[in-house]
């Protein structure tokens, strides 16, 4: 896949200076639990003009991150070496698959649509069928228990019709089933 370079918060002015013009996804995370997904085109611009910078920065820092570093909070950082051509696409997935929290764009823990774009995507990619039980037990260990098999079930449920646009769905038996037939 892609290389990954794992390093604590305080250590990165020391080594920030070799990721200079490489571009990928960056993870803030404590002990596994994921607090943002970024992207950048520069790692090193990223960091020096952002979150180096704390409250003085020149470029766009979540502020929920911001208060975790002034907070001096045990944070790591997981830079991902990604082709800039792709960082945009990885940078979603990763929302999707990590669901951290502070990103609104992308993340299931926001919206039910949210979560129901990533039932679709994983019954378009698996090209088989799920039941309702089936998906919820995947989401939440996918998600690492981190949104509510109730919440699951709210997005599975399909009140406004919006999961029908991702996957095929025969409520009465609970099961879904791709768009698109095998070719």
């Amino acid at each position: 896949m892609y290389k990954e370079i794992e390093v604590r918060f305080e250590e990165v002015p020391n080594m920030i200076k070799s990721l200079k013009g490489v571009s990928g996804n960056y993870y803030l995370h404590t002990k596994g639990h994921y607090w943002y997904v970024g992207k950048a085109e520069c790692f090193y611009t990223r960091f020096t003009q952002g979150y180096l910078k704390g409250r003085d920065a020149i470029s766009y820092v979540n502020e929920g991150i911001k208060q975790r570093i002034e907070m001096g909070l045990d944070l790591s950082v997981i830079f991902v070496l990604i082709p800039k051509e792709l960082i945009g696409i990885e940078e979603v997935i990763a929302i999707r698959k990590y669901c951290p929290w502070l990103n609104t764009n992308f993340n299931p823990r926001n919206s039910i649509r949210g979560i129901q774009r990533q039932i679709g995507q994983i019954v378009k990619d698996s090209q088989r069928q799920w039941s309702y039980e089936e998906m919820t037990k995947h989401l939440f260990y996918l998600w690492g228990g981190q949104l509510g098999t109730n919440r699951i079930e709210q997005a599975l449920m399909n009140k406004n019709g919006d999961l029908s646009r991702y996957s095929k769905t025969v409520a009465s038996q609970k099961i879904l089933k791709p768009n698109n037939k095998l070719s």
